[in-house]
């Protein structure tokens, strides 16, 4: 890893009860912002960036190392890249009020991506992180060079219940939801989950020990998930008579393998936006980002050509 990178987080922001190696080697600490952590790859100087700066975000009962497992140092070869966690995930805070709203999340992570300077960025969200990227483009369309939405929940559905029934959790309400994560530790099911998300893929070997499958029960982190759930369709509902209008570029990736419905969900986004490219990945679930980084680069050169000839 050394010398093709070299690794930034904006002082003081990782918080100090995380561990030293979240998100990077060394992990600076205080609280520039408590709910944030983020992680940064830049290519090494004196190199200049291909492609316009990636900012990454993760979904449902996730955190950033997600995506800085295996992904942000492939993409940075060539672009500056960031991942944030979600308020309330991973080791970042909750802030005071309610902060479940897709719209709202995002309002906070362009607030971060401006604080450490990105500028016209490429938004990638995975699963619900799609409903936050989407959200990001409705509010700050021309300020984008595009938006990629990885097995995302971007459209309204029925029911969360039939939403996430591909985990094995169609039969619980979202008030058990939380019990039910809680008690997959108590029989080492962690692992058992993470293989659900993947399936029909399998995690990729440390994934489970590298991201911290603990970290998603919580007790906060739990509250957030649920919380961000509860309210995704409502959110949806009011965000997609607007997709319509969007100018944004949008790269849209779905595997047809995934839980979350490629007609219900994928299909009816690209129909939807004027500007969008729906890419279906074979045989891939819904850790799609992982099953096919190919396509997710081939996404980001696109979307980096068009910005080039709108600019």
């Amino acid at each position: 890893m050394e010398g093709w990178a070299r690794f930034l987080v904006a002082p003081n922001l990782i918080p100090p009860h995380a561990p030293r190696n979240y998100g990077r080697p060394l992990a600076s600490r205080s609280a520039w912002a408590a709910w944030a952590c983020i992680f940064g790859i830049v290519p090494p100087e004196p190199r200049v960036p291909a492609g316009a700066p990636v900012v990454l975000i993760h979904g449902a009962s996730g955190n950033l190392r997600d995506w800085t497992f295996a992904i942000a140092p492939r993409l940075a070869a060539g672009r500056r890249v960031l991942a944030i966690d979600r308020p309330g995930f991973g080791y970042s805070e909750r802030p005071p009020g309610d902060i479940s709203d897709p719209r709202a999340q995002a309002a906070l992570l362009r607030k971060a991506a401006a604080a450490l300077g990105v500028e016209r960025p490429i938004v990638v969200g995975h699963s619900l992180g799609g409903a936050v990227a989407m959200a990001w483009a409705l509010a700050d369309p021309d300020a984008l060079a595009g938006a990629v939405v990885i097995s995302g929940v971007t459209t309204p559905y029925e029911g969360a219940a039939q939403l996430f029934g591909g985990l094995g959790v169609a039969e619980l309400a979202m008030s058990l939801y939380a019990e039910y994560l809680k008690s997959t530790v108590e029989d080492g099911g962690v692992e058992r989950f993470v293989r659900r998300v993947f399936k029909p893929q399998i995690p990729p070997p440390g994934y489970v020990e590298y991201v911290g499958g603990p970290l998603a029960l919580r007790r906060s982190t739990l509250d957030a998930n649920i919380e961000d759930i509860a309210t995704l369709n409502q959110a949806l509902t009011a965000m997609a008579p607007d997709y319509p209008g969007l100018k944004v570029p949008v790269e849209i990736l779905h595997g047809d393998e995934d839980f979350i419905s490629l007609e219900k969900q994928a299909a009816p986004l690209a129909e939807a936006l004027p500007n969008a490219r729906l890419t279906v990945l074979k045989g891939v679930g819904h850790m799609a980002h992982h099953a096919a980084p190919d396509a997710l680069a081939a996404a980001l050169r696109r979307l980096d050509l068009a910005d080039e000839v709108d600019a």
